[in-house]
């Protein structure tokens, strides 16, 4: 699964397309994601892996941020346009790992580049069971629903402590260190390359040798999602959804005894999975 604004050197908000992907900076930025994208599928060849199918989650899915003379030829790639896209449709217990390449971490972390949770504009924050959380754990619940581990994480200094604090011992590999949301120290991509594909290659050997090398995440359940949107008309939006209460001005609460089921409520899934 791929994001963007945790690649090697995107900092502002321009490269991550949030104008409109038309820029220049985007497209520049297309080449450095698909760079971290192209290291994280050599690795996992290296490590022994038999298929590799790359789901560009940027943009609702609904953006083909990953430059396609440039893709790696020994992948599949996940395209559909943003009308009939289920997020994360395709992910089912067939697969033995996860790789989240190129996160962010969650909203409200001052250090962290590009931070928020699924949305800039419209979510302030997003917790589970009373405890925030971003799209790293969220995105790895929804893997652990299936019994699919994430193994690696790759994304700025904060994401990938974010990505430890719940997941553990995951693979995990620091492109750029944040300084603030549009400022950072960066590696240079031949570095985080050599990185990428490095943490990548041990990741799948190590779950090739032991199918319990990386712990399944999961929330406890029965699940109680509270979303805080930025203004009121985003609460306003989701009056009907079932399962899903109004609890405050610009606050939602899903309550549901499985997370792949709130997820769904909420949009963070395919009704598929």
């Amino acid at each position: 699964m791929t994001d963007m604004e945790g690649a090697t050197c995107i900092v502002r908000p321009e490269q991550a397309g949030w104008d409109g992907y038309t820029g220049l900076e985007y497209q520049e930025a297309r080449r450095m994601l698909t760079s971290d994208v192209n290291a994280a599928v050599e690795g996992a060849i290296q490590g022994g892996a038999d298929e590799v199918y790359v789901d560009d989650l940027h943009g609702g899915g609904g953006a083909w941020n990953i430059v396609p003379d440039l893709m790696h030829p020994k992948a599949v790639y996940i395209r559909t346009d943003h009308e009939s896209r289920l997020r994360l449709s395709l992910l089912d217990r067939g697969f033995d790992c996860v790789f989240l390449v190129a996160y962010h971490a969650m909203a409200g972390n001052p250090k962290a580049v590009l931070s928020h949770t699924f949305s800039s504009r419209s979510i302030y924050r997003v917790s589970v069971n009373g405890v925030e959380v971003g799209e790293i754990s969220v995105d790895s619940a929804i893997a652990g629903s299936l019994g699919v581990p994430v193994v690696l994480v790759t994304g700025c200094s904060e994401a990938v402590a974010e990505a430890r604090r719940f997941l553990g011992g995951v693979e995990a590999v620091v492109v750029k260190y944040g300084l603030a949301r549009t400022s950072a120290y960066c590696l240079p991509s031949g570095r985080t390359s050599e990185l990428i594909r490095e943490a990548a290659r041990r990741a799948v050997e190590n779950i090739a040798r032991d199918r319990g090398a990386y712990s399944v995440f999961r929330f406890s359940e029965p699940v109680r999602v509270l979303v805080e949107y930025m203004h009121p008309n985003y609460a306003d939006r989701m009056k009907g959804v079932y399962g899903v209460e109004r609890v405050g001005s610009r606050e939602i609460l899903c309550k549901a005894d499985r997370f792949i089921d709130a997820a769904r409520m909420l949009g963070w899934a395919g009704s598929t999975l």
